[in-house]
């Protein structure tokens, strides 16, 4: 029998059996499992004609659930056969058992929808699989969140820093300063809105959400760059004044190393000079020439010190100044600050909508939305 008439007897099968209302927009219900009594367990799934419980691992195909719960089994026998009579209900179980003793074929193991129990194996695999999936998915978006919340509180940081350097005056400029960081929050949260609206079909609100999250966004995005292009003119300024007292130092380097040549190279230490001059004035001898000989050496020999202090000093200086050279150069290889921003917009708003959604789809409690039309939810 065609496909098309399988979907068409799966639609009617549905409907005698009062169900058509419990499918959304995916084709797809959750009903209580009648293995494990799990509320809400059971998938029935319109696109691959089967269901399936994630809890005990029941499985096969939906028109035998349908059957053996909703519907007599009779005027579907022309479809699947009555080697896929299963019994889910306890009060037919004598009458499906009447009907499996004249089947003359069985079909294979995984068109029988029997007990979680029968299937022991199959069903711990099943279950491990979808913890596996679990867990990865979790710490994924853990990661995700953390790293979109880190880029948001960047951007936050920067907007702040950006818009309250706007306005002179504290109160405005505290003011505006916060209004950076809501805009960076909107832009977080906006996206995840989105997403949420898109995921339920809801496209007006997906697309006014949309604009609210793009313009904050937008606000970000311009924040943080306005705040890296003020880092790099202060450090741009803070290159130019380097340049400029280097040029100086040098300067005075120079002057002062003319000056130290003029000092004759055979002039005493400050130290020798005052221990020869303590010796001459205990002698009593300070009215002699040599004395004041020793006095005029020993302002050469200060001045001497003096200047190689200073000199010292300067091309002590001079060393930090090295640096400069690497600072232009990084300067040069760096990201234009419009692409530092889009950057770190895109792991804040994406980062953390990724890492929200994904936590929905796992915890987020199951929702049953408006049944589509018959047709419309097969083809799904």
């Amino acid at each position: 029998m065609s496909a098309k008439l399988i979907s068409e007897h799966i639609w009617n099968a549905v409907s005698d059996a009062g169900l058509a209302d419990t499918f959304d927009t995916r084709g797809v219900s959750y009903v209580g499992c009648p293995a494990c009594g799990t509320k809400n367990g059971l998938k029935l799934s319109l696109k691959t004609a089967r269901v399936n419980c994630s809890t005990c691992g029941l499985e096969g195909p939906l028109l035998t659930y349908l059957r053996e719960r909703y519907v007599d089994p009779a005027w579907l026998d022309e479809v699947t056969g009555p080697a896929e009579i299963i019994v889910f209900d306890p009060e037919r179980s004598q009458k499906a058992a009447e009907r499996m003793a004249t089947v003359q074929e069985i079909d294979t193991p995984s068109q029988s929808l029997a007990p979680a129990v029968e299937k022991g194996p199959v069903d711990v695999d099943q279950k491990t699989s979808r913890l596996a999936e679990r867990v990865i998915i979790t710490l994924l978006a853990i990661t995700f969140l953390a790293a979109g919340l880190a880029a948001a509180g960047l951007s936050g940081f920067a907007n702040y820093q950006a818009f309250s350097a706007m306005v002179a005056d504290p109160m405005q400029a505290r003011i505006w300063g916060w209004a950076g960081i809501i805009a960076s929050i909107c832009s977080l949260g906006g996206f995840t809105f989105f997403w949420w609206h898109l995921s339920a079909k809801r496209m007006v609100e997906a697309v006014r959400v949309l604009m609210f999250a793009l313009a904050g966004a937008a606000t970000s995005l311009a924040g943080t760059a306005l705040f890296m292009d003020n880092n790099f003119a202060q450090e741009a300024a803070q290159r130019e004044h380097m340049m400029a007292s280097r040029a100086v130092v040098e300067q005075q380097i120079e002057d002062w190393s003319r000056q130290l040549e003029a000092i004759p190279p055979q002039t005493r230490s400050v130290q020798g000079l005052e221990a020869y001059l303590r010796g001459v004035e205990a002698a009593g001898r300070t009215h002699q020439k040599p004395y004041r000989d020793a006095q005029n050496e020993l302002g050469l020999a200060k001045r001497r010190a003096t200047l190689e202090g200073q000199i010292g000093d300067a091309r002590a200086s001079l060393i930090g100044h090295g640096d400069l050279d690497i600072s232009i150069q990084a300067s040069e290889r760096r990201l234009p600050s419009w692409m530092f921003a889009l950057i770190l917009e895109v792991f804040s708003s994406q980062g953390t909508s990724i890492a929200f959604v994904s936590l929905l789809l796992l915890y987020g409690a199951k929702r049953q939305t408006q049944r589509p039309s018959g047709r419309d939810a097969i083809k799904a």
